[in-house]
């Protein structure tokens, strides 16, 4: 396989305004991970994930808790900053390839927050993993949907 380093692949990007100050908003994203993420999509076979957890360090793991107690790396923690950002690592397809997901949390008002994500690194990835490229640029989108659905709800 060959590697794409030195394409241009542009990073995915997405936002969201969400009612709720940044702390919340944060928090939401950060703590109650699992009340929100859709983690059927992540899951082999139905009740599979049990729990999604962040570990809230630099250094900390972004992980699942399988029902027989098995645990599974998402990524781990490049940047902690409360409540205004947080950077991680992000493992695509299970391959040691990581890309990276960045999210930086805006307050635009008393109760209104902007949460703006990138997602970058693709460039590292080989051409057959490029279709998962494809893939994180909806899945985003609905990821963040649900995001927003459980902050405002």
């Amino acid at each position: 396989m060959t590697s794409l380093a030195g394409i241009n692949v542009e990073p995915i990007r997405h936002s969201v305004n969400v009612e709720a100050d940044q702390s919340r908003t944060f928090d939401t994203f950060t703590r109650k991970l699992a009340t929100w993420w859709p983690v059927e999509s992540i899951a082999i076979e139905p009740g599979q994930v049990r729990d999604v957890c962040v570990e809230e360090h630099v250094g900390g793991r972004i992980y699942e808790i399988l029902a027989d107690g098995q645990e599974r790396d998402w990524g781990h923690i490049l940047r902690w900053d409360p409540p205004n950002s947080v950077t991680f690592t992000w493992e695509v397809i299970k391959t040691p390839t990581l890309t990276e997901v960045e999210l930086l949390f805006k307050p635009l008002g008393p109760a209104l927050t902007r949460v703006e994500m990138t997602h970058r690194g693709w460039e590292n990835l080989t051409p057959l993993l490029m279709e998962s490229y494809l893939s994180h640029q909806s899945g985003w989108t609905f990821i963040l949907g649900r995001f927003e659905a459980s902050v405002n709800g």
